[in-house]
């Protein structure tokens, strides 16, 4: 069965909210920076706190592979409607692949004080390295994964304008989702990408398969 007659990606876009959604309630279970060092020796004790971090970045992780299914099958309808030399549909993709692996490493970051502790048994860590480490990781998606997620969408609403190979509306709604992305610094404006992600999520599901055009 060809990607263009299949609702799996559809699905795979789906799942990448619903896990990604999940994965933060779970892993985001973490000290704050400014908490005290006897808030943090507290988190350091409690190893059910540990375990749903290291869960969350399970999540994180199916939530990776779901996306990048996601992009893949993106890639291939955007492809298809651009034709030669397929740069937009390239940088689409390109970007999407940047966001899943800064969402894997950032997951990675978030939980390592979690999973060094339950996993490697491992002695427990200066205060000011369990307040920071979590912030490099918060700072690789946000950041990072902000700006990539910026390109994704942009590439995908120039082509759909452009060829019709997703609604007028969802082009809109991808560049509306873009300048949201620009104030990602802080966790809340990413909320805009898996919106995203779901809106073409479900555009696939009613049209049947992304292979198909429209211009409504």
């Amino acid at each position: 069965m060809g990607v263009a007659n299949s609702r799996w990606p559809a699905i795979a876009g789906i799942v990448f909210v619903v896990l990604l959604i999940v994965g933060l309630v779970l892993i985001g279970d973490i000290p704050d920076a400014s908490e005290s060092d006897q808030e943090i020796a507290d988190y350091l004790a409690d190893s059910d706190k540990h375990v749903l971090n290291i869960v969350g970045l399970y999540l994180w992780t199916l939530a990776g592979a779901s996306f990048l299914w996601f992009v893949a099958s993106l890639r291939g309808a955007l492809r298809q409607a651009e034709g030669e030399p397929g740069t937009l549909s390239g940088l689409a993709f390109g970007a999407g692949v940047v966001f899943t692996a800064l969402l894997m490493a950032s997951g990675a970051a978030i939980a390592a004080v979690a999973g060094a502790i339950e996993l490697g048994e491992s002695t427990d860590p200066a205060p000011d390295f369990v307040r920071m480490l979590p912030q490099l990781g918060f700072g690789m998606l946000l950041i990072g994964g902000g700006f990539a997620a910026i390109v994704l969408v942009l590439s995908t609403s120039i082509l759909a304008l452009q060829t019709g190979v997703l609604p007028r509306w969802l082009a809109w709604l991808g560049f509306a989702a873009a300048v949201v992305l620009l104030f990602s610094f802080v966790f809340i404006p990413l909320i805009a990408l898996p919106i995203w992600v779901l809106a073409v999520s479900v555009v696939w599901l009613t049209r049947g398969g992304e292979g198909q055009t429209a211009t409504a």
